[in-house]
């Protein structure tokens, strides 16, 4: 599919309902950590979408500074917890008021815990008991909370992310698991990274205020669903052409994520929407978001591997990596990644006998690449010239 998102320029202007923001907020993001450029792409994602998110992996990865740093980024509520079994759900929601108690008045405190805030941190999330889990469940299906007196909390949750160390192995807790649509399963520092995230470490932190709104958020998720309605024929072929496909890998999608407005096609559309991307690149681009453990994820690598190059891929990881520097101001990086992208695509170009099938993706990366290093140079000759003195 050929349907794209709304054409946004790559030299700072905000675009269409301020999507260079967006991507400002995700390079912005990502530069507070070394490594975490995707767990950046996929917190944004969640936002965007309205959605939760769960990242799975060994601890002291960032998680929790990682959404602590995007409720900054974004100036909203944020809460953290960490789970156990023996946490109940007071410690979530808020204590009952004992003076009010005993003056025979049900008063809840809930001012800075879950039913408060408007981004959630929840860490082990699969460790707490069921009657805890299920308060937390209703306040991400429902967006409320109803209390034991039957009194109804509006919540006004953007998003909970959760983390745990290791996927769920109970058949409820796999029902719980399937509520976060996103899922990441995040990595250690990779060895060569290790020295950059030292140094990293060690520089003084920079304060960075906050790049966009929950409104500007909001105006973004109507923008999407005008779209997604708008093409919505050509998102309904894609989205089912890739659900199949994952099935027949032996891809468990559930007709919740498969079929839902608000889940795998709000995500595909999203994407296509913000990333100025096709829908086919989009659906192969958040896909993997969507799957439930790593041996899946596995089997999804070898599935793309089968119909769409890794070199193409390459090419537009690179781009997209180039645009969102562009986008945030660090010319220099997006040069980079722009030249790598444009080299990984020409030298793919040059091998017709694989590159063919692909041959108009390969010249829109091309394109895309020298357009972007043509305004990138535009921009430091005239930077050049302010520095010289000159108009």
């Amino acid at each position: 599919m050929s349907v794209r998102g709304p054409s946004v320029g790559t030299n700072g202007e905000e675009g269409v309902d301020g999507l260079s923001s967006i991507r400002r907020l995700e390079a912005e993001l990502a530069a507070g950590f070394v490594g975490r450029e995707e767990e950046a792409r996929v917190a944004v994602l969640a936002l965007l979408t309205k959605s939760h998110a769960v990242f799975i992996g060994e601890p002291g990865t960032a998680k929790s500074a990682l959404i602590r740093r995007l409720s900054q980024l974004v100036n909203c509520r944020f809460f953290y917890y960490l789970l156990s079994k023996y946490t109940v759900p007071d410690e979530l929601v808020g204590a009952i008021d004992p003076i009010a108690y005993k003056e025979g008045r049900f008063v809840r405190n809930t001012k800075g815990r879950l039913p408060d805030v408007e981004i959630a941190f929840i860490d082990e999330i699969f460790k707490g008991p069921s009657e805890t889990l299920n308060a937390i469940l209703h306040i991400m299906n429902e967006r409320i909370f109803v209390d034991v007196d039957g009194t109804v909390y509006s919540c006004p949750l953007h998003s909970l992310f959760g983390a745990s160390n290791e996927l769920p192995i109970d058949s409820e807790l796999a029902a719980f698991f399937d509520r976060f649509l996103l899922r990441h399963f995040v990595k250690g520092i990779p060895s060569n990274m290790l020295e950059s995230a030292i140094i990293h470490n060690l520089r003084p932190n920079s304060e960075t205020g906050p790049i966009v709104s929950l409104d500007d958020i909001n105006r973004l998720y109507d923008g999407v669903t005008a779209y997604m309605r708008a093409n919505g024929s050509a998102l309904a072929k894609v989205t089912a052409q890739f659900v199949v496909m994952l099935r027949q890998h032996g891809i468990f999608v559930s007709d919740r994520t498969a079929v839902s407005p608000n889940h795998l096609p709000r995500l595909i559309g999203t994407y296509a929407y913000v990333y100025r991307t096709d829908l086919r690149s989009a659906a192969m681009a958040v896909s993997k978001y969507v799957l439930p453990n790593e041996e899946a994820v596995r089997k999804y690598r070898e599935m793309l591997d089968s119909f769409y190059p890794a070199e193409l891929r390459d090419a537009s990881d690179k781009l997209e990596k180039a645009k969102n520097y562009a986008a945030s101001g660090d010319l220099q990086a997006a040069k980079r990644f722009a030249s790598e992208s444009l080299q990984l695509a020409r030298a793919f170009l040059s091998r017709p006998e694989k590159a063919e099938p692909f041959k108009e993706e390969v010249k829109n990366v091309i394109a895309s690449a020298e357009q972007l290093l043509n305004e990138i140079q535009q921009i430091e000759e005239r930077l050049s010239r302010y520095r010289k003195g000159g108009p």
